[in-house]
């Protein structure tokens, strides 16, 4: 059989969840070490034995043993996670720096598991998990979440972390409208539908009037570069940014357009300090209502976390050019098409995402990242028919992994329940991801 072609390909949504700061190791390092019942693939998870040292270059001064966060630790805290802790904690490929790098004592070294984030198991073993997938920056979340929708970030972009001072800003701005992004191949292909779900964009004044962080209705918001550029308060964009809300209500209506993303507010994000409880429920909440809705058999729905957080990985990531590439991080793939369990080994980053969108609605490319990023297409088997939908409980304190025994059969009743809106823990009112706390009470590391 030949290469497949985007024809062949049945999708006509795609939709990205972008989640927080969560290196691989710290949410799947314990997930499926060895094949078992519940574990078709085993996962290159964390090695038995680690130790990493407290100091590099002086390895007899001991080392520390990743460990499990138990549930009081949902919510723990941020470490850094820039040019520098990157870089440091990488060590040219060592992976051994991140006491030193993150200079956040053990914080760094925990991870999570059956107990602490059942669902997030529950969707790999329901779904796809990606154990090579990698972020693009060796940075914080705002030249990340850059990539993602443009294979590229401003320049300089990758290093800005504190867009403080009207000349930081005005330079940024600057740069942001001279970067093309995926809007412009989208507004250039009018039959593709697309929408941001964040929030509706402000008058453009009011909003390079903000500050640097996570304050919505700015141009310099961490999770939202296309609200850095003057043409989406357009008349021909505007109106593609809305509420993320509106997600649920279009799913419902059957208004869901060809391209989705999403991003969460700062409660559900799973951005430390946010608890992990919170991020858990919103990801399944999205994926209910894809199941629920008339989409279902067509749509693919890729959830990635943006960047490591400064947690612990044992996964050297590849070079790819001076900027980058970044830390593994968890890449789980929900579509009718994915086998139960799969475990993907072949390398992707957040550019294979935009370059699968490109190729499967003819939008061309725009950078040699996106350009030649491998297409994600190991996580599809398109050769069976479309699987049906299994909804999954939204209250992470309460359920459990595996979950096949907890649903499995009934999951057409539930579905059934959840369309005539029998909402218990299977499915959420809407109107409660629509925002998180003020970001004005978050301290200088917990808005990147």
């Amino acid at each position: 059989m030949g290469p497949i072609t985007p024809a062949q390909v049945p999708f006509q949504h795609i939709v990205v969840l972008m989640m927080e700061n969560h290196a691989f190791d710290n949410l799947y390092g314990a997930y499926c070490p060895t094949v078992s019942a519940a574990c078709p693939s085993a996962v290159n998870g964390i090695p038995s034995g680690t130790c990493v040292p407290y100091n590099a270059t002086d390895p007899g001064a001991g080392c520390i043993a990743p460990y499990p966060f138990t549930r009081a630790q949902l919510s723990s805290h941020d470490p850094p996670h820039e040019w520098n802790s990157s870089t440091g904690s990488i060590n040219k490929g060592a992976m051994n720096g991140f006491y030193t790098a993150e200079g956040s004592g053990t914080v760094p070294f925990g991870y999570y598991g059956a107990q602490t984030i059942p669902l997030y198991y529950d969707l790999a073993q329901q779904y796809a998990l990606g154990e090579n997938f990698f972020s693009s920056a060796l940075s914080y979340s705002l030249p990340n979440h850059w990539y993602l929708m443009a294979g590229q970030a401003p320049p300089g972009g990758v290093n800005i972390t504190t867009l403080q001072t009207t000349y930081e800003k005005e330079s940024y701005l600057d740069a942001a409208n001279k970067t093309r992004t995926v809007q412009d191949l989208l507004n250039s292909t009018p039959s593709v539908t697309w929408k941001y779900y964040d929030w509706a964009l402000p008058p453009y004044n009011v909003s390079i009037g903000g500050p640097r962080g996570l304050i919505e209705n700015s141009a310099f918001n961490n999770w939202a570069p296309l609200a850095a550029r003057h043409e989406s308060y357009t008349r021909w964009y505007v109106d593609h940014f809305v509420t993320r809300d509106a997600f649920f209500n279009d799913t419902a209506a059957g208004t869901l357009p060809n391209v989705s993303w999403i991003i969460p507010g700062v409660l559900f994000s799973d951005h430390p300090p946010a608890n992990l409880s919170e991020g858990q429920a919103y990801v399944t909440s999205v994926v209910n209502a894809l199941e629920s809705s008339s989409a279902w058999n067509s749509t693919a729905l890729f959830v990635c976390w943006d960047d490591y957080g400064g947690f612990y990985d044992h996964v050297a990531p590849p070079t790819l050019d001076g900027l980058g590439l970044s830390l593994r991080v968890p890449l789980l793939v929900v579509s009718p098409y994915t086998p139960a369990g799969l475990v993907v080994n072949s390398i992707g980053y957040f550019e294979s995402i935009l370059h699968f969108i490109e190729w499967k609605f003819g939008l061309g490319c725009l950078t040699p990242r996106d350009c030649n990023a491998p297409l994600p297409l190991d996580y599809f088997n398109f050769q069976t028919g479309p699987r049906a939908p299994l909804l999954f409980p939204t209250d992470p304190i309460n359920a459990t992994y595996p979950m096949a025994a907890q649903v499995g059969s009934a999951s057409l009743a539930i579905l059934h329940s959840y369309r005539m809106g029998d909402c218990s823990i299977f499915c959420v009112d809407p109107t409660r991801w629509i925002t998180g706390p003020p970001a004005a009470n978050l301290t200088s590391t917990q808005v990147d």
